[in-house]
């Protein structure tokens, strides 16, 4: 079949219809195992989606069932300390994120009876509360039938519309949550969004999308394109570092470094890196100063300790 017929072919076929009658059979069979899928308690479900943030599904598995027995109700996580809430997600990254949802735990748990709202418009009213994770929680705890779209479903849909020139091109977040909404089936919305992320994250990815696999390259306007198999690399933002790691990856240490005892910054320096100097010293001080800031670490008199 040449390419002209394809094009031809592809642009006849490529319906909602046909979108769901390919798509959800490959789900059926394929989808991804997880413990926050096997559960519609809408705070379980608000923790999945703060801890998947910027992590690896595969990474969040483990901290996700530690949380969940340390703190299984709002009420638990409410009453927590800083301190304990830290604790807990040390190891996972960007605790910033456990910030937040310690303070929306007291939130809902004062204002709200400890009961999430149902509808997306009133989740995004709550603190810290997103497009995204409001439209998640309403579809996957309380089953409403409204469009979840994260960066794997918006590339996805700006394949499936458009014979894209490069892995990187996406289309608006508008026009991505306005065909979304267009999209959805129905009687299956909480299957149809997870297959969407599913053929995301495991077929139609970034970088190196296989679309001899995809189940619905029948329908897709970009499947095989030349320019896209060619899997052009985005040039990713450097990120700020220190003797070639992560500050990201140094904020982590520290926190666990703080875990019991307080320390000065040349004693969590000495704990960092076996010889230093008083630039790192330095550095290290501006990253500590940073995450007083963010709420994580409090200083008292010369020594850092973990906000309690």
């Amino acid at each position: 079949m040449s390419e002209a017929t394809f094009r031809l072919t592809t642009h006849q076929q490529r319906s909602p219809a046909s979108f769901h009658k390919l798509l959800l059979p490959w789900y059926d069979t394929h989808r991804r195992s997880f413990p926050w899928r096997s559960t519609r308690t809408p705070y379980n479900i608000l923790v999945s989606e703060i801890m998947l943030q910027q992590t690896q599904a595969s990474r969040v598995v483990d901290f996700y069932k530690r949380w969940l027995k340390k703190f299984p109700t709002f009420n638990s996580l409410a009453r927590a300390s800083r301190g304990d809430v830290l604790r807990m997600w040390s190891g996972l990254g960007y605790n910033n994120r456990a910030i937040r949802l310690h303070e929306l735990a007291r939130y809902v748990v004062t204002q709200h009876r400890s009961h999430l709202p149902h509808n997306p418009e009133d989740l995004q009213k709550l603190p810290g509360i997103g497009k995204y994770t409001a439209h998640a929680i309403a579809c996957f705890a309380f089953g409403q039938s409204i469009p979840v779209v994260d960066v794997n479903v918006k590339r996805v849909l700006t394949r499936w519309t458009n014979n894209v020139r490069a892995p990187h091109e996406l289309i608006s977040d508008t026009a991505a949550w306005n065909l979304a909404e267009r999209l959805i089936p129905h009687h299956r919305a909480y299957d149809w969004n997870q297959a969407l992320m599913d053929l995301g994250s495991l077929v139609c990815t970034a970088r190196r999308p296989r679309c001899v696999e995809c189940p619905v390259h029948q329908c897709c306007c970009s499947a095989f394109s030349p320019l896209l198999m060619q899997s052009i690399q985005r040039d990713k933002k450097r990120e700020p570092s220190r003797k070639g790691i992560p500050r990201r990856l140094y904020r982590g240490r520290i926190l666990k470094l703080l875990h019991t005892t307080p320390r000065t910054s040349r004693q969590i320096a000495a704990e960092l890196w076996k010889k230093f100097s008083t630039h790192d010293v330095r550095w290290l001080t501006e990253v500590l100063k940073q995450m007083c800031s963010d709420g994580i670490v409090r200083k008292n008199r010369t020594k850092y300790a973990l906000v309690e």
